[in-house]
């Protein structure tokens, strides 16, 4: 192995970040038809944030100055304190030659000794008719011979759009006599203040309410500085985020479905969060907001071709709603954890 560099990177300048994130989209896409890495302006923007609720640090692997590596450390910085999600992509052509470990071993040190961080969490991904577990692919078993334990396994799955329209709202009216009760409200961008503390509670609460397998992970804390924050990089990255929330009497926004658009990577659309409140649920909230928001996305996007979502593979209230939209799996995700010490 030639000698590694391993350099912080300035992302304020422009040309490092773009030869960065060649290399960071090279390996993302390589051999991988759904991939969803992120756009350039993308991890410009989350690397230039000031955020209060995550701070991301990015580094590059070097050799005869050409980035062969890429790394990136994201830290809660208000919850999940001992935790560190780690990634890193190695150009496909020069894998094999101890560039990825180097970095992973490069993350993982300044994880512990400069952050106090003691939890390490990763991802993989791999063939859908792989084994769930992703065990014998090359991606997993380099985790695995380094410590990580799979925690987690995902399904990726699209839909071609537009989709059915009669199908969605057909879903959306047979949920409605459950939840009649509820109030129905959709917003485009930012967070309404008059519901961000109670929205704030309840996607704080996914990490936990949704299916985790084997990880350790506490519940998110999404105060009002925080989402707000959010809601700048969005605006800096060229997201659009549609939402739909079912308001309960009380005024408890008591579930949500999340559609993101993003503006560098043109025809797509990603499915971010969808849940119900345990107390709120057995009304179909989950599944007529998530109905209604594509319905009322395809009428002001119909410009968007794709959309791509995950769901934890034991997740079979959620995969029954994707069935009946029409999604079909196409990926798998496994996730990673490493203790430390």
């Amino acid at each position: 192995m030639k000698r590694l560099m391993i350099e912080p990177l300035d992302a304020s300048n422009a040309d490092d970040l773009k030869a960065w994130h060649a290399t960071y989209f090279e390996a993302a896409v390589y051999g991988r038809e759904h991939s969803t890495p992120w756009m350039l302006e993308e991890v410009r923007a989350e690397l230039a944030a000031n955020n209060p609720g995550t701070k991301i640090l990015a580094w590059g692997g070097y050799v005869d100055g050409q980035v062969v590596v890429t790394g990136t450390l994201n830290l809660p910085l208000k919850d999940n304190l001992k935790q560190a999600w780690l990634d890193v992509a190695t150009l496909p052509s020069l894998r094999s030659r101890g560039y990825g470990t180097a970095m992973l071993e490069h993350l993982s040190t300044t994880a512990a000794t400069e952050h106090g961080r003691s939890t390490l969490a990763t991802e993989a991904a791999y063939p859908h008719d792989a084994p769930a577990d992703g065990s014998g692919q090359p991606n997993v078993e380099f985790l695995l011979r380094r410590g990580f334990k799979f925690g987690l396994g995902d399904v990726q799955r699209a839909l071609d759009l537009p989709a059915d329209s009669e199908l969605l709202q057909r879903l959306a009216d047979e949920a409605l006599p459950h939840h009649v009760d509820y109030q129905i409200r959709q917003f485009r961008g930012p967070v309404p203040g008059d519901i961000i503390d109670s929205f704030g509670d309840l996607i704080g609460s996914l990490a936990t309410e949704a299916p985790m397998g084997d990880l350790e992970i506490e519940r998110e804390i999404f105060d009002p500085e925080r989402i707000r924050a959010d809601e700048l990089v969005f605006e800096e990255s060229g997201r659009t985020k549609y939402t739909t929330v079912a308001i309960a009497k009380d005024g408890t926004v008591a579930a949500y479905s999340e559609l993101v658009v993003p503006r560098f990577d043109p025809g797509r659309v990603y499915q971010w969060g969808t849940l119900a409140l345990p107390e709120h649920r057995g009304h179909r909230l989950g599944r007529a907001t998530k109905a209604r928001n594509l319905l009322w996305l395809q009428q002001e996007r119909p410009d968007l071709q794709l959309l791509i979502t995950y769901n934890a593979e034991v997740n079979a209230h959620m995969i029954a709603v994707n069935d009946a939209m029409g999604f079909r799996p196409v990926e798998r995700l496994g996730e990673f954890q490493k203790k430390l010490g």
